[in-house]
């Protein structure tokens, strides 16, 4: 799954809520993990749940549920869908 090129694409995807293929919600992003690779970031998986948030605003603490960067179906301008569950 691509971003699209126009700038703040990554920081769009802040806030969208995450369902499964069936329709389960599965929480919203809160925060992404990612890595440089040649001038740009490669985003390696979102992070979802409360405890995301928690981690986000107060630093290392709870673990978040990650949602692999693979597993992302479809990015709609409200949503995210991922292919399955990913582990709780």
């Amino acid at each position: 799954m691509e971003l699209s090129s126009q700038p703040g694409a990554v920081s769009d995807l802040i806030g969208l809520r995450v369902r499964d293929q069936s329709g389960r919600s599965l929480g919203r992003v809160h925060e992404l993990r990612g890595r440089w690779e040649d001038g740009q970031i490669i985003v390696e998986e979102l992070l979802i749940e409360r405890r995301a948030l928690l981690r986000r605003l107060r630093g290392p603490g709870p673990r978040a549920r990650p949602v692999p960067w693979a597993a992302i179906v479809q990015i709609g301008a409200e949503e995210l869908v991922v292919h399955g569950s990913p582990p709780s």
